[in-house]
């Protein structure tokens, strides 16, 4: 099984980030010092190019593509190519 990369771009990574962090809209608007409505746009466009219905979904569907994983106790971009969720789960049980 592979994992799908999005065509998102860096700035739709981050909004996706702090969502599955569990920032609002306008928290993140003011955090990345963007208006909330150039935020929203950028979130819905992310919701067309993952099909997704709702932001929550785009949220699970970004990570399930590993471009968000855990670390330092939130979600954090996945800085280097997404890894199979085969890959993944080996890891898992290896530590």
């Amino acid at each position: 099984m592979r994992s799908r990369n999005y065509d998102l771009s860096a700035l739709q990574l981050e909004i996706v980030m702090h969502l599955a962090n569990g920032m609002r809209i306008d928290e993140i608007a003011n955090n990345m010092d963007r208006s909330r409505s150039y935020v929203a746009k950028l979130a819905d466009s992310a919701r067309f190019k993952t099909n997704a219905k709702t932001l929550a979904h785009l949220v699970s569907i970004v990570i399930a593509s590993g471009q968000l994983e855990w670390r330092n106790g939130g979600r954090e971009l996945q800085s280097e190519k997404p890894k199979s969720l085969v890959d993944r789960l080996s890891e898992m049980s290896d530590g």
